[in-house]
């Protein structure tokens, strides 16, 4: 079932308990049918070393939107991969907090 896609809302995701991750794989798996098509998105300050390391994180040839804000501050990119399972996701989320100064939605 291919749904809307799930929306991130915390900073911490390292921090989560699992009973927490356990909700948010079920929520994914409720929406999607793996493998799947899924939409990342993240808002970074507009800096190249900032957008090359989120790109570096995914693998080349996904599509990739960008849009820089009005005044030029941050942009975001919105990635679309297809990825195997919700652990899969999870991996992308806390790969790129590493990076710092991200936000993911």
């Amino acid at each position: 079932m291919q749904g809307a896609p799930f929306c991130w809302s915390r900073d911490n995701f390292d921090g989560m308990k699992e009973d927490e991750l356990a909700g948010l794989r079920a929520r994914l798996d409720a929406h999607h049918d793996w493998p799947s098509e899924y939409m990342f998105k993240f808002i970074a300050p507009n800096q190249s070393e900032k957008t090359e390391a989120i790109l570096a994180v995914f693998p080349s040839g996904v599509r990739v939107d960008q849009k820089i804000s009005g005044g030029g501050k941050y942009i975001s990119l919105t990635i679309h991969e297809v990825v195997d399972n919700a652990d899969a996701v999870f991996h992308r989320y806390q790969t790129v907090q590493a990076i710092g100064g991200i936000f993911a939605l």
